[in-house]
């Protein structure tokens, strides 16, 4: 893993910008909206690894903190975080992490190919399983509902899109590593 350098710095920014860009175009159902944010996470654990995925997701989480009002909703501030998709968000750290710590394996062992694609579309589904089970524990916890319950609105709505956006990261990650030529691994 190379040092912390300024171009290291500005492309992990540049992928928490993206997320608070892409977290803006959402479908608003109720009461976790399907939002395009995850595609950012997803593009950010890949391309960045492990730890600079993570850390894109943890500015994105301090920018809300402080009240950046980059969510589905327009909204930020401590509230964010005490309502129905706070474990979603919350999820992003960890599904980057997930995803850059799998697909880093896999970039190693497969320069290039299907194997290649392949472990990065098996990284991108585990990372979205654990989006998914921090969502549903935080809906389960915050509405009282059971897991079936929570599953039908918090994971059921998103199969579709995750697995869209799962198929377009599977096609631009590796075409982003040519032109960006930075090791982030």
């Amino acid at each position: 893993m190379q040092k912390f350098s300024v171009r290291s710095m500005v492309i992990c920014s540049i992928c928490c910008a993206l997320t608070c860009v892409l977290s803006m175009f959402s479908i608003p159902i109720q009461p976790v909206p399907i939002t395009l944010a995850t595609l950012a996470v997803y593009i950010s654990g890949a391309f960045m690894g492990p730890i600079y995925g993570a850390l894109s997701q943890v500015l994105y989480l301090i920018l809300v903190l402080v009240g950046i009002p980059c969510t589905a909703k327009l909204v930020g501030g401590v509230s964010v975080f005490t309502g129905p998709t706070a474990g979603f968000l919350v999820a992003y750290v960890p599904t980057a992490f997930v995803i850059g710590l799998l697909y880093g394996y896999c970039r190693k062992e497969f320069k290039s190919g299907p194997k290649k694609i392949f472990c990065l579309v098996a990284a991108l589904l585990l990372g979205t399983v654990v989006c998914y089970v921090f969502g549903l524990l935080w809906y389960m916890i915050y509405s009282g509902v059971d897991i079936y319950k929570a599953f039908l609105v918090c994971v059921l709505p998103f199969l579709f899109g995750d697995g869209l956006k799962i198929a377009t990261v599977a096609l631009i990650v590796p075409r982003i590593e040519k032109i960006i030529n930075v090791d982030f691994y």
